[in-house]
């Protein structure tokens, strides 16, 4: 595995900024990682994973060692009847896999299409989309011990699956790599409509082309043509997609809030796992999820722009570099939108890019 000293990260980074790893290096094989044990100096610095970069802000110069996650293949490992359990290299383009399953006539990611990113970033992240959530059709991964070189296999529980997060996000963050994604995916060619409907959008795309029952294709070509519109190319401009999460609130909260936006949508919270559900106090049925961006909007941050920093003119929840803005500068124009939406609604505007 050759290690590269200042590699300029600029060309794979969601944001574009000008910064530089003071070592980094690619992985095709899981065998590179002998290289990297053996290497006694490379190993006493500090390392971070990347997939293809497009959840992540540098905020500076990294002082250690990138390693680029770049394993591939695809292979069945279990198949019955009905279901068909798929063994992915961490480091598959996690769209064109999608793509790749509804071909097959595999149902259960339909949904997740056209999210940027790698396989190996998708339980890191628990991806999810109008009511598909990764952690649904996850069977377990394998992942290697950056300090012993061990393998370890994971199971769903093992993972902590929350909401945009995973113990890789937590207690486990920079100490695997993870090398394996497998995923169990129904081979009926069908999907369970009854949770998605519950997204108007989804509903109005596909009622522009297609009349139920929904196919897996014209799910993912509903979810592609609303992600298009919302969500500029990432590697086109410099941005991360959404930078915040969409906050879950309790109804008394929502009541709130409907008083003075009554047009105000929200989302049960029945079928995700959040961070709070932990709490045996968390009762599912009392809270919501309320789409931040709608509300940014309300307060006019739809296509706002501070310097060379804006928010997109079709999606407020995201943040973009305009060319030649610094880490520093996007940054601080996130804070700017926290503060503001605390301020108006005494709701704390949660960071899910990684800001490292």
């Amino acid at each position: 595995m050759k290690i590269s000293k200042n590699y300029n990260l600029e060309k794979i980074n969601a944001f574009k900024v000008k910064v530089k790893a003071k070592y980094f290096a690619a992985l095709s094989k899981e065998s590179d990682l002998n290289d990297l044990f053996k290497n006694t100096s490379i190993r006493k610095e500090k390392i971070f994973i990347l997939g293809d970069g497009t959840n992540t802000l540098f905020t500076k110069d990294f002082d250690g060692l990138i390693i680029k996650n770049e394993i591939k293949g695809i292979k069945i490992v279990k198949e019955k009847n009905d279901a068909v359990v798929v063994e992915l290299g961490a480091g598959e383009n996690w769209h064109k896999f999608t793509q790749y399953a509804i071909n097959k006539g595999w149902a259960g990611v339909e949904n997740l299409s056209l999210i940027p990113g790698t396989v190996g970033a998708a339980p890191v992240q628990n991806i999810a989309a109008y009511g598909q959530n990764f952690e649904d059709v996850f069977e377990s991964l394998t992942a290697v011990n950056l300090t012993s070189g061990k393998e370890k296999v994971f199971t769903k529980g093992e993972c902590q699956f929350g909401y945009r997060e995973s113990v890789f996000k937590k207690d486990l963050k920079g100490k695997y790599i993870i090398t394996k994604v497998r995923l169990k995916l129904s081979k009926q060619g069908r999907t369970d409509f009854s949770y998605h409907s519950r997204y108007d959008s989804l509903i109005e795309e596909l009622s522009k082309f297609a009349k139920p029952p929904y196919s897996l294709s014209d799910i993912s070509k509903a979810v592609i043509a609303i992600r298009e519109r919302k969500f500029p190319n990432w590697k086109g401009v410099g941005t991360a997609g959404s930078f915040f999460l969409n906050p879950v609130i309790t109804k008394k909260k929502l009541a709130e809030l409907q008083k003075k936006f009554p047009e105000l949508q929200y989302y049960p919270v029945d079928k995700l796992n959040y961070p709070m559900t932990n709490d045996p106090k968390f009762d599912h049925d009392n809270h919501v999820k309320i789409p931040a961006g709608w509300l940014l909007e309300e307060l006019g941050w739809k296509g706002k722009k501070i310097g060379s920093v804006s928010t997109s003119s079709a999606q407020a929840l995201v943040v973009i570099n305009n060319g030649g803005a610094t880490a520093k500068e996007i940054l601080s124009f996130a804070e700017k939108i926290q503060k503001d939406f605390y301020k108006n609604f005494k709701i704390n505007l949660e960071p899910e890019v990684n800001i490292i």
